[in-house]
């Protein structure tokens, strides 16, 4: 429930700097499912070798992160290059998901992260994962202009998210509209 109000709470925030109404953006995320995941991945010796979670994008609305311990590992990729997400203790990762990238017709965009292993510790973490829709759909919201992205039905998308992730591709790339 305190991730759901955290996420309600940012809405406004994100409402502005979008340009639309706040209840616009609360609607997407009200009353939507949520998946809770705890992630632990063991010290390794040869951390070359291996990758923790490999390169991705999260496909729902919100991911929001709470790093357990202080070991390092998260990275998110920017203009091909990948950069430490360091913890900070009580601090939480935030990050846009593929359905938020498409809802805000592309405003906002999923970051490309994975996970390295650490050759000394452990590293721990809790992950919420925060559904978002319009009315079913999986689509731009039409206060934001002529959509960048097709609408698709929520349940369509989650098996095509699935299927792309299995493939190793981006369904939300195949949702744009050229």
């Amino acid at each position: 429930m305190e991730m759901s109000d955290l996420t309600t709470r940012l809405m406004p925030f994100m409402a502005s700097d979008l340009g639309v109404e706040q209840e616009t953006l609360v609607g997407i995320f009200q009353g939507k499912r949520q998946s809770v995941a705890f992630h632990y991945y063991p010290p390794c010796p040869h951390p070359d070798k291996v990758i923790g979670i490999t390169p991705h994008h999260d496909g729902l609305g919100l991911t929001l992160l709470l790093h357990v311990d202080e070991t390092p590992g998260l990275q998110v990729r920017r203009n091909g290059t990948w950069y430490p997400v360091n913890p900070l203790p009580g601090a939480l990762v935030i990050n846009v998901g593929d359905i938020l990238q498409i809802l805000t017709n592309g405003m906002y965009k999923s970051a490309v992260h994975r996970v390295v292993a650490d050759t000394k510790k452990g590293r721990a973490t809790v992950v919420m994962f925060q559904h978002a829709c319009v009315a079913g759909l999986v689509k731009p919201l039409p206060e934001l202009g002529e959509a960048a992205y097709k609408a698709i039905e929520k349940v369509e998308y989650i098996k095509g998210n699935f299927r792309a992730l299995a493939e190793g591709t981006w369904f939300v790339d195949s949702l744009k509209i050229n």
